[in-house]
């Protein structure tokens, strides 16, 4: 009766794909919801690739994912990828179902599997697909609404680890940096200190202070961001272990830096962000790759490939002006906090764009915006930035948490439509400078249209 039930589920599910096309509903994440729906142990019965990657943690596990998916494919794997980021349940069995027969057997030719998956998916996930290895980028404080707070999370992740799956973690981070600690095989990576390390915490959020162990202060020997960096109890002396892959020497204004790892030859490396994030990121998924056995110069050279991953950080030249678009998470303060810090590194007078609160307000709105005063927006008080236009229907929220941060109420133009926003945006379009233009995950289309549009007005002068 399993077995009819499974095949029944997998039929209908193949079945939705073309009918979803045809309304162009490509994206979504429907088959698989159907099928776990139809069969509640799906998961378990459709066929896996022999090599399974899976990619979690608060911030960066779509970039991971996608560059590890990416490396092992010029390497010649073929891989399977949730790659649009549909990252529950649901969406790792469509992910599944597009590499499997009509028998439920996977297809020849698929190596491995890279999915990334939601933090609070993991006990819906892990019992029925267990990773080889598991990548958790870091665990801090996100949507209070969806997430509560990190312990939550870390206990959620927790509960459902698999003894044999490989941990790899990131060894700065005083939380994440606990899981499987006693059960599972662990490796750590991390990044060196850099120029823009700080001594004491400049943040408002800082999630962990105080030792996991004994409850005393712990004591940091720098901080990067938040609470992630090197840290030790001063009292019962409790670390996190020793990484076996260290980012070191990172120039952030070319964006080079180098992979270290004991026994091997250093691997030199770049991110064209120039970003600490960016550095974790690549940092993570080669440490990954290390573990699936590939050779560092493979990774390295993979690497060198240019990617088909674009829109989270882009800048192109339009004329005189700069034109920066990046991701700022919304309902998470630690994205924003440090997107917005970028703009203390960009060069001349600068134009803010922010559409970070939820643009999808109106279809289902998040009633907190506590968030916002977790978030620090220090970098818009500075005088090279003149203005700061504030799209959707929350612009008042942020607009009050910025004048109580100090950041002038002259500076700010507010726009509950975006439309409008955008016409007041190229009606005073700078002529030369900064145009950075932040935004949530849903208002990308948003923020990619009014790039599209200052250019534009910018080839037409």
């Amino acid at each position: 009766m399993g077995k009819l039930r499974f095949l029944f589920a997998l039929w209908m599910a193949k079945l939705s794909v073309p009918a979803l096309k045809i309304t162009r509903h490509e994206g979504t994440d429907f088959p698989g919801s159907l099928a776990c729906k139809l069969c509640p142990d799906f998961l378990g019965r459709i066929g896996k690739p022999a090599s399974i990657v899976a990619v979690t943690g608060t911030n960066g596990k779509t970039t991971v994912s996608n560059t590890i998916a990416d490396i092992l494919e010029a390497n010649g794997r073929k891989v399977l990828s949730n790659r649009a980021g549909s990252n529950m349940w649901s969406g790792i069995a469509t992910t599944l179902l597009a590499g499997c027969t009509l028998s439920g057997k996977l297809r020849k030719g698929y190596d491995a599997a890279v999915l990334e998956v939601d933090e609070r998916s993991s006990p819906r996930i892990y019992p029925y697909v267990q990773p080889d290895v598991l990548v958790v980028t870091n665990l801090y404080r996100d949507s209070i609404k969806r997430n509560g707070h990190s312990e939550f999370i870390f206990g959620k992740i927790a509960q459902a680890l698999p003894a044999g799956t490989r941990l790899l973690l990131n060894g700065d981070d005083m939380i994440s940096g606990l899981l499987g600690e006693g059960s599972n095989e662990r490796v750590f990576f991390r990044v060196a200190r850099t120029s823009r390390s700080t001594d004491t915490c400049v943040n408002t959020a800082c999630d962990r202070s105080a030792c996991p162990r004994c409850g005393h202060l712990l004591a940091f020997d720098y901080f990067h961001y938040h609470h992630i960096g090197r840290s030790h109890c001063p009292k019962c002396g409790f670390a996190l272990p020793e990484a076996t892959y260290e980012a070191v020497d990172m120039d952030f204004e070319t964006g080079n830096f180098v992979l270290r790892e004991p026994g091997q030859e250093d691997l030199h490396l770049s991110c064209k962000q120039g970003t600490l994030f960016s550095v974790y990121n690549i940092t993570a998924a080669v440490g990954c790759c290390r573990m699936l056995g590939l050779a560092g110069a493979d990774i390295a050279q993979a690497l060198e490939e240019p990617s088909g991953q674009t829109g989270r950080f882009e800048q192109q030249k339009a004329g005189t002006v700069n034109i920066v678009t990046m991701l700022s998470k919304n309902q998470n303060p630690i994205s924003s906090t440090q997107s917005i810090a970028q703009l203390a590194h960009m060069e001349g007078k600068k134009t803010v764009v922010l559409t970070i609160t939820d643009s999808l307000d109106a279809i289902h709105g998040h009633e907190d915006i506590s968030w916002l005063y977790d978030t620090d927006f220090d970098a818009l008080r500075d005088d090279s930035v003149e203005t700061v236009y504030i799209g959707g229907r929350r612009c008042y929220d942020l607009a009050l948490r910025l004048v109580l941060g100090g950041v002038p109420e002259g500076k700010l133009r507010l726009f509950t439509d975006y439309g409008k926003l955008e016409q007041a945006l190229l009606a005073h379009a700078p002529t030369e400078g900064t145009v950075a233009i932040f935004f949530e995950l849903y208002a990308k289309p948003i923020a990619m249209r009014i790039r599209r549009a200052l250019a534009e007005k910018e080839a037409g002068k």
